[in-house]
């Protein structure tokens, strides 16, 4: 393992009194040191160490990844003036001494590579992987999925409160919403390079990255900055131990998501259409456990704020995935689509509402619900259901964040069976005349029809509702009953004026 020249001047910074540096490249990588000798050409990407100030000429001539490491006994040795990477130690230690505690940093840092190396090879865990490197980073380090889900963690006990984060539940929505709101904390979906996050939410300031599987961002490695300082060095060492993560996680993705794999590629054919021959779907289901008897839910969830306000779809999936061991989830034009199944689980829509209610307020999330069904052919379905429902319970009630299919059914009706022909065209025809005797003659024709239907036909209550006496009503209602040529008692009938006030718009 190469060091990079941030990373050697802070191990030798806890051995030796460093009176001067200078680094072209903190992030330049650094193979095992050489003893200069005059008139010797330098080597690139090596550390060379000697014990006088050179010429200035000699400092210019330097190849740029190249590092000069020089001892001093005195305290007032400075550095010339010049572009040239150098630590400048004031010690009364021998050379051959600062030679030897460099190769020893080589050897301690390429020992923590192999550890690694080995625990892959080995099959080993990311637990394992963690437990290896807290002599290198001193501080508590962290797997977490991208809704903090914890993976893998060491030395975590060190720190109560983000220990009581990662174990609860309710606690770990709340902080990721937090961190999704706060652009200080942030680490984009394609983002490679690690990043420090402030200590406010926390109480503790951590360096972040992003764990990639598959070519996505699905997990984020990080360093709690407990008993140590986190410095420029730890920038590189996180990478090294992401490599190793990285390698685990696909590891561990290749054997235990062959299943859900499968069961996405279905449902990813269901929600496009392109599930072709319903009995091939159905025998695919079939053979993953998912059975033509079992009962269905399928719920629609996006996010209703903007920018970094809420959770992206792939995390609303992997939360979810989480939570509902039956499920199965998959982000489908830009909205995470999860199908739950009810059987196998042995809930309820209403356990599995109960149990998401909190996650979409918190989470600043929307969602659509279908209906609970069985069989295979009513996917599809289910899925429209919930994107109804979230698209126009979204529209008629935009204070909501949860809606359900069974609750906006008669206003998609209603939607539905005007777009070909316009409300006065669907309606019952003589109703118009009674709008007609209202806007004419100001009776309130349609009004009082309205409250006797509303009324189930109880003449009492109608009278009472409008305020008038029983033999006004009765009266207007004699004439309602001429006007439309009907004595308002065939049930077929009565339906359609019911239907007619709300093609027509009558509240």
């Amino acid at each position: 393992m190469q060091l990079t020249s941030i990373l050697l001047y802070q191990s030798l910074k806890e051995q030796f009194h460093i009176a001067d540096y200078r680094l072209l490249s903190p992030g330049q990588p650094l193979a095992r040191p050489f003893f200069y000798e005059a008139g010797r050409p330098l080597a690139g990407n090596h550390i060379y160490l000697t014990d006088q100030i050179l010429e200035l000429s000699i400092f210019q001539s330097m190849p740029e990844d190249v590092v000069f490491i020089i001892c001093q006994k005195s305290i007032a040795s400075v550095l010339p003036e010049g572009r040239f990477s150098t630590i400048l130690l004031s010690c009364d230690t021998p050379l051959v001494h600062v030679f030897n505690c460099i190769q020893s940093i080589f050897d301690h840092y390429e020992n923590w590579e192999k550890e690694l190396i080995s625990i892959c090879q080995q099959d080993g865990s990311l637990d394992e992987l963690l437990e290896a490197s807290i002599p290198i980073f001193r501080n508590p380090l962290c797997i977490t999925g991208m809704d903090w889900l914890p993976a893998a963690a060491a030395g975590i006990s060190e720190v109560p409160a983000l220990q009581k984060i990662l174990a609860d539940a309710s606690l770990r929505i709340q902080y990721t919403n937090a961190f999704n709101q706060d652009k200080t904390c942030q680490l984009l979906p394609d983002q490679k390079e690690p990043a420090l996050f402030p200590d406010h939410i926390t109480g503790y300031r951590s360096l972040n990255m992003n764990l990639f599987v598959s070519g996505r961002a699905e997990y984020r490695l990080t360093v709690v900055e407990n008993h140590s300082a986190l410095t420029d060095a730890d920038r590189y060492l996180i990478t090294i131990l992401a490599q190793h993560a990285e390698y685990v996680l696909h590891r561990m993705h290749s054997e235990s998501s062959s299943r859900d794999t499968a069961l996405q590629s279905v449902f990813q054919a269901v929600l496009s259409g392109r599930s072709g021959d319903l009995q091939n779907m159905s025998r695919m289901l079939a053979s993953l456990g998912w059975l033509p008897e079992h009962h269905y839910f399928c719920a629609v969830i996006q996010a209703s704020g903007s920018g970094y306000a809420s959770l992206n779809p792939r995390a609303v999936c992997q939360y979810i995935r989480d939570t509902f061991p039956f499920s199965c989830s998959l982000v489908f034009q830009d909205r995470a689509v999860s199908f739950f199944n009810l059987t196998l689980s042995e809930d309820d829509v209403d356990d599995v509402c109960q149990n998401l209610v909190y996650f979409i307020r918190d989470s600043i999330l929307k969602a659509g619900y279908s209906r609970a069904m069985a069989g295979h052919q009513n996917l599809r379905r289910q899925y429209l259901q919930a994107l109804t429902a979230l698209q126009l319970g979204s529209e008629l009630h935009p204070q909501l964040w949860i809606h359900h299919f069974n609750h906006i059914a008669l206003p998609y009706i209603l939607r539905e069976a005007v777009r070909t022909f316009p409300g006065p065209m669907l309606c019952y025809e003589k109703l118009l005349r009674l709008q007609e005797s209202d806007r004419t003659q100001n009776t309130e024709y349609m009004k009082t029809l309205k409250v006797y239907l509303d009324h189930n036909l109880n003449t009492v209550q109608s009278a009472k509702s409008l305020y008038i006496h029983r033999s006004t009503f009765l009266y207007r209602l004699e004439r309602i009953k001429r006007i439309l040529e009907t004595d308002l008692e065939d049930p077929d009938e009565l339906f359609y004026l019911n239907l007619s006030f709300r093609l027509l718009g009558e509240p």
